[in-house]
């Protein structure tokens, strides 16, 4: 491998988020977020490789991170119950700033952002 200790596949992701210097930047635009809500309805939410082909200037990963930490019809957006507040707090006790794993524990709440976010105003 011309770069030791990287995988093809790692090569391939690196090359693809550095060779569209815009890639991220951009706020997701309406349409975008309506074709990739038409596009796991048709291929489930696990092939986001895939998906992103349909995406122009997007690619598997930010698909992956759209669906989960906003278009995703599971995730509450309601306030914070104190019953969740107190479960968050417990798990950060256990776990430290693990947010991923406090995720877990949190039905409808377990996405990275959503917990980290809930949690940041008491630290």
């Amino acid at each position: 491998a011309y770069f030791p200790g990287r995988t093809d596949i790692e090569c391939f992701h690196r090359w693809q988020k550095v060779s569209d210097f815009d890639l991220g930047k951009r706020s997701w635009t309406k349409e975008e977020d309506e074709t990739l809500i038409e596009l796991v309805k048709k291929y489930g939410f696990k092939r986001w490789s895939f998906i992103a082909k349909f995406i122009p200037g997007r690619i598997g990963k930010q698909c992956r991170e759209r669906w989960h930490n906003n278009l995703d019809p599971a995730i509450k957006k309601d306030a914070w119950t104190e019953e969740e507040e107190s479960i968050l707090a417990y798990y950060h006790r256990i776990y430290g700033s693990k947010w991923a794993e406090i995720a877990r524990v949190l039905p409808g709440r377990y996405l990275f952002d959503s917990v980290m976010q809930a949690f940041r105003p008491a630290l």
